[in-house]
């Protein structure tokens, strides 16, 4: 029995949904504010005069988010930290120590700590979301009154053109520790992707550290980074104090908080640790290294996001209707079929939550 680091996604499910189905709603508000009036001369004027309605409804729409997250991220969490533990139970019993192996553990605040650190960063995303929406939809009525003036499309073509070329990438503006830009339901989804991970690595090294335990092995995952592949078999201490050679003729590479800072358990990190008992564990003995995996991967993921984005062209394409409507959903749907066609031919798994935009 191991942790699998991929529980974590299905754990963080609800909160992506929530937020998902939120940046649905909210560019399909936009593109139906816009949508409205025709080809009136004083379209450019009205929109910007309307924008305090378009603000109402954005905050409607983030009140009941801001209501839901919360109790989502404390769910999510608590289940990963007591899967950490059960895990761990499970490990010792295997190796023969029942003894303590499934007692209560000791509260350590890990759990409120880790719930605490999720909405520190989900909660500030209220604002950027806010002013993602006046700034979208500013753009598109500027761009569009320049792109009208030369008389080559109506008003109605000019704004969903701009709407879908500036919500390309959905909602964004999110930025994690190391820069990189993310749309409104991937970030959600990835921090609680990483507080979920953690929180079920957290119940592992609290039930083994109660028992004295203090050397795990990293696990080997299947399509692993690069980042990541320098860790696969080897062995870390929890505190640092386990070092060298071990009695079984296995070296401790370095402690749990130093693998962490050279990249290991990383967002959306895939690999987890369990108990490495010297003389009892078997370690890994050969190189599984999966390059051509972690490329398959990485196809998949850009298959999600193509879709993802197609999706969300066809519900702003709706709001204006005509020919661009059916246009968009043609190309979702020829999309959808290609994505079909690669994974029956690389027998990959069709994760379907991973292309909604809306909850279930």
């Amino acid at each position: 029995m191991a942790i699998r680091p991929d529980d974590a996604a299905v754990l963080a499910k609800e909160i992506r949904e929530l937020f998902s189905e939120a940046e649905a709603v909210l560019l399909q508000r936009i593109a139906r504010a816009l949508a409205k009036g025709g080809d009136k001369p004083s379209w450019a004027e009205e929109k910007l005069l309307s924008i305090q309605s378009l603000q109402r409804q954005t905050a409607a729409i983030l009140a009941d988010l801001e209501a839901g997250a919360p109790g989502a991220v404390e769910r999510a969490v608590a289940l990963a930290y007591n899967r950490g533990i059960a895990t761990a139970g499970g490990e010792l019993t295997a190796a023969g120590l029942v003894h303590g192996a499934f007692a209560e553990v000791q509260p350590t605040g890990a759990v409120a700590a880790i719930v605490s650190e999720t909405m520190a960063r989900l909660t500030p995303m209220s604002f950027q979301i806010r002013r993602s929406v006046v700034d979208v939809y500013q753009q598109v009525v500027t761009q569009t009154a320049a792109q009208t003036a030369l008389g080559t499309m109506t008003r109605r073509e000019a704004s969903r053109t701009v709407l879908e070329r500036l919500t390309k990438q959905g909602i964004t503006g999110f930025t994690d520790a190391a820069g990189r830009r993310w749309n409104l339901a991937s970030y959600a989804e990835m921090a609680m992707r990483s507080s979920t991970a953690n929180a079920m690595l957290q119940g592992h090294t609290d039930r083994i550290t109660e028992l004295g335990i203090d050397t795990v092995i990293v696990s080997d995952a299947v399509e692993e980074c690069s980042i990541c592949r320098p860790f696969e078999g080897r062995v870390l201490s929890l505190s640092g104090r386990t070092t060298g050679r071990l009695k079984d003729g296995r070296t401790v590479m370095c402690s749990l908080a130093e693998a962490k800072s050279k990249g290991l358990f990383h967002n959306n990190c895939r690999h987890s640790h369990s108990i490495y008992l010297p003389g009892i564990t078997k370690g890994q003995t050969k190189d599984t290294s999966d390059p051509e995996g972690n490329a398959l991967r990485e196809k998949q993921r850009a298959f999600e996001r193509r879709i993802r984005e197609l999706k969300r062209q066809d519900a702003i394409a709706s709001e204006f209707g005509g020919p661009a409507a059916t246009q968009a959903r043609a190309k979702l749907n020829a999309k959808r079929a290609e994505f079909r066609d690669w994974r029956e031919a690389n027998d990959r798994k069709n994760l379907s939550y991973r292309t909604s935009l809306k909850a279930r």
